[in-house]
């Protein structure tokens, strides 16, 4: 069984190769521009994915961190640690891409809607978090834990703002109304990033958990030797 589950991040690896080369050469290649954005909207293949993905991260997180809370569970702190930090890479990403698009689309890359400060509220409470983690006291656990906690709860804020204000930010439907030549670039571009994000997060969730158990075992032997 162990075996088995060495396996599953290598063949997440190998099943990415593929997708991420089929989607870029259609990003560029065979996608066509947007009637009114023009070529610009090719962001929306890079953008839309990595803002899923940091809320995906920032919901497993979260929920991770109310393990740890509750059954002061080393294996929950390291998901939860390891979600974190993916989730911070795709979230710098939106923050990155959405500028260049929004200045491109709109004539400027802030417009201050309710999407764009909920989206990087998250980032911030997210960055928060791993400052506290990594470079906190031991009893700031608790402090980091509540963090991440209240970052899974501004996700669903973060999908309906387009809903509850208005803002500049397309509707949450957009995905949906995507052309079948669209989509056929935006799905597998997706599924690529989720395949190598989720290889990355077993690997860095493994490693945190290992780092544990070394810890656990020196603090043991220590105490043996005192």
């Amino acid at each position: 069984m162990k075996r088995k589950s060495e396996l599953v991040v290598p063949l997440l690896f190998a099943a990415a190769a593929p997708l991420v080369v089929y989607s870029v050469q259609r990003v560029f290649l065979h996608t066509p521009n947007e009637r009114t954005m023009g070529t610009a909207f090719k962001i929306f293949f890079f953008h839309v994915p990595m803002g899923w993905l940091c809320m995906l991260m920032a919901l497993i997180s979260g929920i991770a961190a109310y393990v740890q809370l509750r059954r002061r569970s080393r294996t929950a702190g390291a998901v939860a640690l390891a979600a974190a930090e993916i989730g911070f890479l795709g979230g710098l990403g939106v923050l990155l891409t959405g500028p260049i698009w929004g200045h491109a689309t709109w004539g400027t890359p802030w417009t201050g809607d309710a999407r764009q400060v909920t989206t990087a509220l998250l980032w911030l409470v997210i960055a928060a978090y791993l400052l506290l983690r990594h470079f906190g006291q031991h009893a700031s656990e608790r402090l980091a834990a509540a963090l991440a906690i209240f970052g899974a709860v501004n996700v669903p804020l973060i999908y309906y703002a387009v809903k509850l204000w208005k803002t500049t930010h397309p509707t949450t439907g957009v995905v949906a109304k995507l052309p079948p030549e669209m989509w056929a670039t935006f799905w597998p571009g997706l599924a690529a990033l989720l395949l190598v994000s989720f290889g990355l997060f077993a690997i860095r969730a493994r490693q945190l958990i290992l780092a544990g158990e070394l810890d656990e075992a020196y603090v043991r032997l220590e105490d043996s030797r005192a």
